[in-house]
């Protein structure tokens, strides 16, 4: 006789064991009056599903058979317990790998749009994260996906977040925050911040090309990323806001520090490079060619940091204040930008606060 469901539960219910075997989807689950779970608000037993995570075909129709005689054994004993079945049903989501991805694509440039920014983070970002997925969706296979990468290294650490957006839609609890070892901003090269001096002198490299020395005091004065610097406008009024109008973390406004720099080098008279591109890392380029053809000392995004330390240590900005201006969370802000605080910055800042206690400490007279 051809094993099929019908089949089953006509074995189970005359075996009067109180479970029915049901396909949904290409899965099959359990039916039984099942009591209430874990933190439900129902007090009485009551008919539920219980899902397996396995396929409806005969291997899968003989192991569902058997779990539904252990799940009515355990219920006439009155000894069911959900912790067992609440992990499983966790750890297992519904279908393969492949339709979960295709959902999350679709999520993905529905919320962010189909442009050639987007299509490029996909493909680097989140298809790099997936290739090495196989098979049903379960923790198992996320944690394999994960491990399979390099550890403490950067794909390892972009790797576990991609698949752990994806087990969020999925529905799998899963925590792949340890596989991601000890890879991050400690990680880092670290870098030489200029100075303040030094910005001012190295400006005069772009005397002879305005649009670019516009360019330079723009991410300088304002920390904006090498892209943004295309995608911006800045009030002629005082304090001569910047707004972010597009970019890598969409649009903001920001301030200048120091402010002078903005008033002195008129940044608000828009001389933008004639540069295009596809892609924000298009312009990102084509100001990193610059600045090495300028011989620059250091890197544009140097200038970010700069911007970013100077706002907390001469400023005194709140980091969430601090963060928002910079287009970034404050997490961020604490371990990247303030881990390149030079010894110059945090004696100064010792030397205010030492000066602060002098004042406000009493002098006693003998």
């Amino acid at each position: 006789m051809k094993l099929t469901i019908e089949v089953i539960n006509d074995r189970l219910k005359a075996a009067k064991i109180g479970v029915k075997v049901e396909a949904r989807g290409d899965r099959l689950s359990l039916r039984a009056t099942l009591p209430p779970k874990p933190g439900s608000n129902k007090t009485k037993p009551y008919q539920q599903y219980l899902a397996l995570g396995i396929y409806a075909n005969p291997a899968g129709l003989q192991r569902a058979e058997a779990e539904a005689k252990i799940i009515g054994g355990l219920l006439a004993r009155g000894e069911f317990d959900w912790s067992r079945y609440q992990v499983l049903e966790q750890e297992k989501g519904s279908g393969e790998w492949g339709g979960w991805i295709d959902k999350l694509r679709a999520d993905y440039f529905a919320q962010k749009g189909d442009t050639p920014n987007t299509q490029f983070t996909w493909k680097n970002d989140y298809e790099a994260a997936f290739k090495n997925l196989r098979g049903e969706a379960t923790s198992t296979s996320l944690i394999a996906a994960a491990t399979s990468t390099v550890a403490n290294s950067r794909s390892r650490k972009r790797t576990c977040e991609k698949l752990q957006t994806l087990a969020e839609l999925a529905g799998i609890k899963v925590d792949l925050k340890p596989y991601i070892g000890n890879y991050g901003n400690a990680q880092t090269k670290p870098r030489q911040i200029p100075t303040d001096d030094e910005i001012i002198q190295v400006r005069s490299l772009f005397d002879n090309s305005p649009n670019w020395q516009w360019a330079y005091g723009v991410m300088a004065s304002y920390g904006l990323r090498d892209h943004e610097i295309f995608f911006c406008e800045i009030s002629p009024i005082p304090p001569h806001t910047c707004y972010v109008r597009e970019g890598k973390t969409g649009e903001r406004t920001c301030y200048p520090l120091h402010p002078d720099w903005a008033a002195e080098w008129q940044l608000w008279e828009n001389k933008k490079p004639n540069c295009t591109g596809k892609m924000y890392r298009d312009y990102g380029q084509r100001v990193s060619r610059t600045f090495d053809r300028k011989n620059v000392p250091f890197n544009a995004y140097d200038l970010r940091h700069a911007y970013c330390i100077r706002g907390s240590v001469r400023y005194k900005l709140p980091v969430v204040t601090m963060a928002s201006w910079a287009g970034h969370s404050p997490v961020v802000h604490y371990q990247t930008y303030n881990r390149w605080i030079s010894e110059v910055e945090h004696a100064r800042a010792f030397e205010e606060l030492r000066n602060q206690v002098s004042l406000e400490t009493p002098k006693f007279i003998n």
